[in-house]
């Protein structure tokens, strides 16, 4: 019975590692992230996306409180995102304050869509949604293109993060370390749990 769970778990370990390969396989080692244009939204949008972001418990805050939480939400950025097709679909993403790291690239960041007036959150610092667009790949799921984001680890080093939408939300299904060498060669290596 020992032996069998042995074999379980190396058998499980190798499709997991294959698994990742391939989620990995069309992600670009080299950064050149989708040109997005910031937008205005209406102060009505504004407030509503504010009130929807409140809502998230700690994690989805970055641990913002009082002032520092008005004066982050007071500067979200807004820039549409080409997911889904004939959906209007925001990255949002927090300007700088409490929930942007201390040399600014990597932040808080949220998807969010509207459904008539409503916004709806389809991805939040929750999920490890953070950092930044790092791309956004030709794959689909659910009718929404799956997206990698990136977290500077050093000038020669990020994690990147693989979401896909699951129908409601997007979820982390995997993750990468990409790394560039002093002759600026990058290279993506998939996680192994």
């Amino acid at each position: 019975m020992l032996r069998f769970a042995i074999y379980l778990a190396l058998f499980l370990s190798g499709s997991f590692a294959t698994a990742q390969s391939s989620l990995w396989q069309h992600v670009t080692s080299t950064y050149h992230p989708p040109r997005l244009s910031a937008v205005s939204v209406s102060d009505s949008q504004h407030k509503a996306i504010s009130r929807l972001l409140r809502r998230q418990g700690k994690g989805g805050l970055w641990e913002c409180e009082g002032d520092e939480l008005d004066e982050m939400l007071n500067g979200l950025t807004f820039e549409p995102i080409p997911l889904s097709p004939g959906r209007k679909i925001l990255l949002v993403q927090a300007g700088q304050g409490c929930a942007r790291g201390g040399q600014g690239a990597n932040g808080a960041m949220w998807l969010v869509q509207f459904a008539g007036k409503t916004p709806v959150l389809l991805a939040s610092p929750e999920e490890q949604f953070n950092g930044w667009l790092h791309s956004i790949q030709d794959s689909a799921s659910h009718g929404y293109r799956d997206i990698v984001l990136g977290w500077h680890m050093s000038a020669f080093e990020a994690d990147l993060s693989y979401f896909r939408f699951d129908g409601k939300t997007y979820r982390r299904i995997g993750t990468a370390v990409s790394t560039n060498d002093d002759g600026d060669r990058a290279k993506i290596v998939p996680s192994s749990h």
